[in-house]
């Protein structure tokens, strides 16, 4: 179920914020040190079970306290401090009894299946060991891979949690124990390995126990990817051998390929799709209709790695093919903002004192040019190259004096003949507003050529 609100203090650069949230697509923007990351965090660490949040988010000595609403009404909000699961400050001794984790428990249960994904994606040249199977029953009978036992998780945790989570192990919570057994890594970095070793577990297990479910899950992860890919289809291949290990090939345009022989971008794609929708499966215990099914997936900078078109088709892919996935994600890329609804984007910015500040679009961004959501959204006033700029801005200096030496009319005159020169080699489209501003003023000028031009002076209206 979707994430109405969020509101926190000291975490970051917020001294207190509030975020209203799309039930469907939440993207950050704003410039760097306003916060997109700390947010996604904060989110990552109240929505996503177990998570580790960096403490060196919370400002030294103070208390870090947080709040979510998944419906209106007092039965689906939380609130407590931060990080969640190792809470600090003087009224939290005994902060989890067994009523708060058990109002934990369920806000987690309504949110259903959330993931999170960071900005630092690595590939490496892991080679699987392959399928290994320890002799642990699942609760449906299933057995588990080693990466697949809940226990292997808790020795990663604050030692507080997890001891509380021995606590709740023995009590045999479904739902914690659901979300322990999740593909996972340090949400401080995401590398191919689990990943490697997950898809060979799942491909074994859907061979060995006749159950095409666990390839499905594969297949839509390439399948996905070739959309956001357009032009580069995709393919799992399957699981390949040589002397190293094992490990997943994909059929590309250039033959089979492994993971970490394809592009920087194609790997990140791939890198965090399987994260989410293995986590999906996982969670869902592989149904037929898994695409149908509410989520959460939080990624701090999604674009990263990728060509312009392939920006423009992560959110419409996304909710094509996941309609019921809250996206929550970071970007810097005007394309990501490009044909968003009103409401759609958190818009971060530090006011005239420093306090960030957020803000959603009011209106939808359909049909707006890369260099309107530039100027709007992303502080770029001027998406020209510098050196037009400083043109520009040295002309406009000057024809804002009264009277100007002979060198500076020198320099106008130059500097005239290089922005006309600048503006016209560039494409026509983009830039026709500004020498339509240029044609005007020259033939403003030129009808006042009769005056020296060391004391010209342009009108009020220039």
């Amino acid at each position: 179920m979707p994430i109405d609100s969020l509101s926190f203090t000291n975490v970051g650069p917020f001294d207190e914020i509030e975020f209203v949230f799309d039930p469907q697509v939440n993207i950050f923007t704003g410039p760097n040190n306003s916060g997109k990351s700390s947010a996604l965090w904060v989110l990552g660490d109240v929505a996503v079970f177990p998570f580790l949040f960096p403490e060196k988010l919370i400002r030294g000595g103070k208390d870090a306290k947080f709040e979510i609403q998944i419906r209106a009404d007092s039965n689906h909000s939380y609130s407590g401090h931060l990080p969640i699961y190792a809470a600090r400050g003087a009224d939290t001794k005994g902060y989890w009894t067994s009523e708060r984790w058990s109002h934990y428990v369920n806000i987690l249960r309504v949110i259903g299946y959330s993931k999170f994904i960071p900005a630092l994606r690595r590939s490496t040249n892991f080679r699987s060991p392959g399928p290994t199977v320890v002799q642990k029953e699942h609760a449906e009978g299933e057995q588990l891979s080693e990466l697949e036992d809940p226990s292997s998780r808790i020795q990663l945790l604050p030692t507080k949690l997890a001891k509380d989570l021995v606590r709740v192990e023995q009590q045999r919570d479904p739902e914690l124990r659901k979300r322990l057994a999740l593909i996972s890594d340090n949400p401080s970095l995401v590398s191919d390995e689990a990943i490697i070793q997950k898809i060979v577990e799942l491909d074994y297990r859907s061979y060995l126990r006749g159950k095409p479910e666990f390839r499905h899950i594969i297949d839509k992860v390439a399948e996905v990817a070739s959309d956001i890919a357009q032009g580069f289809p995709i393919e799992f291949h399957g699981v390949n051998e040589d002397v190293n290990g094992f490990y997943p090939e994909f059929s590309t345009l250039d033959g089979p390929l492994p993971l970490n022989t394809m592009s920087q971008g194609t790997q990140s794609i791939v890198q965090w799709l399987a994260h989410l929708l293995i986590g999906y499966g996982e969670y869902y215990d592989f149904p037929e209709n898994l695409e149908a099914l509410p989520g959460i997936l939080i990624v701090d900078e999604i674009d990263a790695h990728l060509h312009p078109s392939w920006q423009q088709r992560i959110i419409p892919t996304l909710t094509r093919h996941f309609p019921n996935l809250q996206i929550f994600c970071s970007t810097h890329s005007p394309l990501m903002l490009a044909g968003l609804k009103e409401g759609q984007v958190q818009l971060l910015q530090r006011d005239e004192k420093g306090k960030v500040t957020v803000s959603r679009n009011e209106v939808d961004i359909v049909g707006w040019s890369a260099d309107e959501i530039l100027r709007s959204f992303l502080g770029v006033a001027d998406p020209t190259d510098l050196d037009t700029i400083g043109h520009l801005e040295r002309l406009q200096e000057l024809r804002g004096k009264e009277i100007l030496s002979s060198e500076e009319a020198q320099e106008l005159e130059m500097l005239r003949h290089a922005v006309r020169r600048d503006l016209l080699s560039g494409p026509m489209s983009a830039q026709i507003e500004r020498f339509d501003e240029e044609l005007m003023r020259s033939r403003r000028e030129f009808s006042l050529k009769e005056k020296p031009l060391s004391s010209s002076r342009e009108s009020p209206s220039d």
